[in-house]
């Protein structure tokens, strides 16, 4: 079973923490708001959720997580959905790969990456590396550095 990681820009007060996205959505640091206001649109149409405003983006890959600051591990409140697509790594996989950030070329670029829904982690593949998104109300992260 995969475990799942989160960057933090500052080190958590808490291992206790709530979804601050859940009902404030996230404004994106690095995907233009374009390209995450497109993709919202689609997951919302796709799964009734706003994936990329609303919920906690980790990976399952502990080095990609590093990289964005203090490494926790996570462990959603249950029931949670999560998110994931074998074939990404990184959602910003999209800025080399989309011809532009029209909703047409957005959504389209979507369909082909193969996004899953699970419940639980146990259900995502042991052997991917990469992005997942978590819609929870709470979770826990444990400092690992």
């Amino acid at each position: 079973m995969p475990s799942l990681y989160r960057g933090f820009a500052e080190p958590l007060s808490s291992v206790e923490q709530v979804n601050i996205f859940h009902h404030s959505p996230r404004i994106p640091r690095e995907t233009s708001l374009q390209v995450h206001d497109h993709a919202d649109a689609w997951f919302l149409k796709r799964f009734g959720i706003k994936a990329r405003s609303t919920t906690i983006i980790c990976s399952t890959d502990f080095s990609q997580a590093r990289s964005y600051g203090p490494t926790y591990r996570i462990t959603p409140s249950e029931p949670s959905t999560i998110f994931y697509s074998p074939l990404v790594r990184d959602f910003l996989e999209h800025e080399t790969e989309l011809s532009s950030t029209s909703q047409a070329d957005v959504w389209a670029w979507l369909e082909k990456k193969q996004y899953t829904v699970v419940s639980n982690v146990e259900n995502i593949k042991s052997d991917f590396l990469g992005e997942v998104m978590v819609c929870c109300t709470n979770f826990l992260a444990v400092p690992l550095i």
